[in-house]
């Protein structure tokens, strides 16, 4: 009996102990990782869920389907190949995200950041472009409460503190030290950043903004002073010109006098 019980606790030794070893070797890095892979294929999941819901009335997307092989193995499309093409392209596009996490910065800010950037993605929208703009709104809504849960499970044990990031910043030069002007007072206005015009797409005039100092060259000069020469041109022919002109044709025409002056026909009682 003895016997038997110490051969039972080497066995349990024996399982339990790799479960045990992996679970130290498994660093926070480790468990971040698995973590936005998992989320990745969650994402993945409800958004394609979505989709075929309100493609297929009469059908549901099978909730099995939790990692990229299982749902490119799917194949209950109703016979349209398009539709098909369309879900194995999305599912091989979107599974990329998982590469873009853990080759470089693994704190919480970049795993939201990127898990948020899948929300975002041209494929993704692309994707639930062909169900209405409200179960769009509803998706994206339940896709970043799966974020915002993943992240309260995010392991930020190895994250820099703010004191390490302060001392990093008081260690680390400028990036932009070799970049900065020489000290002319030309270089530092034109380092300045200018407020954006906004130039409307529908080809009417340009609308400035009122922050946005305004600048003429020699081209607007020249055509205010054309204007103003133009607009004296006129008033000098209206005032000067056509007077004179005038006045020269009434002398050249000899009958102006004497109908000026007889203007009114007289009575002739002598006649009678």
């Amino acid at each position: 009996m003895f016997q038997v019980r110490c051969l039972f606790l080497v066995v349990l030794l024996t399982w339990l102990a790799p479960v045990m070893v992996w679970a130290q070797v498994e660093t926070p890095a480790a468990a971040n990782k698995r973590l936005f892979d998992r989320t990745v294929d969650e994402l993945n999941f409800r958004t394609m869920e979505t989709v075929y819901d309100k493609t297929f009335t009469r059908r549901k997307f099978p909730v099995s389907l939790r990692t990229q092989q299982q749902r490119r193995q799917f194949d209950d499309f109703n016979g349209n190949a398009d539709l098909k093409k369309l879900f194995l392209n999305y599912n091989d596009l979107s599974e990329r995200f998982k590469n873009r996490f853990g080759k470089g910065r693994t704190d919480l800010a970049e795993f939201e950041r990127q898990l948020n950037g899948l929300l975002i993605d041209k494929n993704f929208e692309f994707f639930i472009s062909v169900i209405p703009r409200d179960e769009r709104i509803a998706l994206i809504r339940a896709e970043q409460r799966i974020i915002k849960q993943a992240t309260a499970q995010f392991n930020a044990s190895q994250d820099p503190t703010p004191d390490e990031l302060a001392t990093d910043a008081a260690t680390v030069p400028p990036a932009d030290a070799t970049t900065l002007p020489s000290g002319d007072a030309s270089e530092l206005e034109d380092v300045a950043p200018q407020p954006e015009v906004v130039v409307p797409s529908s080809g009417g005039p340009i609308i400035r903004s009122a922050d946005v100092p305004s600048t003429h060259d020699w081209f607007d000069y020249l055509t205010l002073a054309l204007a103003l020469g133009s607009s004296l041109g006129l008033l000098y022919v209206l005032t000067s010109v056509l007077p004179e002109m005038r006045a020269r044709l009434n002398e050249l025409d000899p009958t102006h006098a004497t109908r000026s002056s007889d203007s009114l026909p007289s009575d002739r009682y002598e006649d009678e």
